[in-house]
C-alpha cells in the first residue's frame, strides 16, 4: 500500500517570483500556462523553492518514508509529485482573483489528481486548508479516487470520501499545537499511527472542560 500525501504550498519562496509568473486580475489560464511554459531557467525543486514552514515540514516528514509519496497542491502549478524530481520557476498566484478558480485547478501546467497513479489499496491523505482541498473536489479525477481518500469528516471531502475522520475542534489543545501546525500534527500521526490514533485524540478532546471565559 502506497501512501499519498497532499501538502499545500507556501506563499513564501526562496527567491522573487518570475515577472511573467505573477498572476495579475483578469488573467486567463491559458495565457499562464503558456507563460510557464516558456520559462526554461532558474527552475528549483519545490523542497528549496518554498519556504513556508508548514510545507517544509510535511515534506520532510514525507519523503523520509519509502511508502509515502508527497504532492504539492500549487494555484500557480497544478499538482507537483515531488519524488519525480520536477522542477519549477518561482510565481506568484492564489486562489481567486490574482489565481485561478479551484474549477480551472487541474488545468495548471502540471494538471492535477491525475498525476497520482493509484493502486487498489492505497491511500491519499488531504489535511489542508479548505480552498486546497476545494480544487481538490472539483477535479475531474476525483470520482475515481473518492474511496481512497482520508480526510476531515468536517472538510469538503468529508461526505464522500472513504477514510473520513472525525477531528474534535478542540483537537489543537490536546496535541499542544498551534492552529497553523494542526494538519502537520495529523499527517504526522496518520503516517506513524493511523487512523484510529487520530481518532483516540479527536475523543480525548472531547472531554477536555470548557475554555475559560476571557
Amino acid at each position: 500500500m502506497a501512501i499519498h500525501v497532499l501538502i499545500p504550498c507556501s506563499k513564501t519562496k526562496s527567491v522573487e517570483p518570475v515577472q511573467e509568473l505573477v498572476w495579475k486580475e483578469g488573467a486567463s489560464i491559458e495565457n499562464w500556462v503558456s507563460a510557464w511554459e516558456n520559462i526554461d531557467s532558474d527552475l528549483l525543486e519545490p523542497g528549496r523553492l518554498y519556504t513556508g514552514r508548514a510545507t517544509n515540514n510535511q515534506l520532510e516528514m514525507v519523503l523520509k518514508r519509502n511508502d509515502a509519496y508527497p504532492y504539492i497542491i500549487s494555484a500557480g502549478a497544478g499538482l507537483i509529485p515531488v519524488k519525480l524530481g520536477k522542477k519549477i520557476p518561482s510565481y506568484e498566484a492564489t486562489f481567486g482573483k490574482h489565481g485561478p478558480s479551484v474549477d480551472d485547478w487541474f488545468k495548471l501546467p502540471f494538471g492535477g489528481l491525475s498525476n497520482i497513479q493509484l493502486e487498489e489499496d492505497d491511500v491519499i491523505v488531504a489535511f489542508a486548508p479548505p480552498m486546497y482541498l476545494s480544487a481538490i473536489s472539483k477535479d475531474p479525477w476525483i470520482e475515481r479516487f473518492w474511496k481512497n481518500i482520508v480526510a476531515s469528516e468536517s472538510s469538503c471531502l468529508g461526505r464522500n470520501c472513504g477514510f473520513p475522520v472525525k477531528i474534535h475542534p478542540r483537537m489543537k489543545d490536546i496535541l499542544g499545537v498551534a492552529a497553523a501546525d494542526l494538519n502537520t500534527e495529523l499527517i504526522k500521526i496518520y503516517l506513524e499511527s493511523g487512523l484510529s490514533e487520530i481518532e483516540r485524540f479527536s475523543e480525548k478532546a472531547g472531554k477536555l472542560p470548557p475554555p475559560p471565559k476571557r
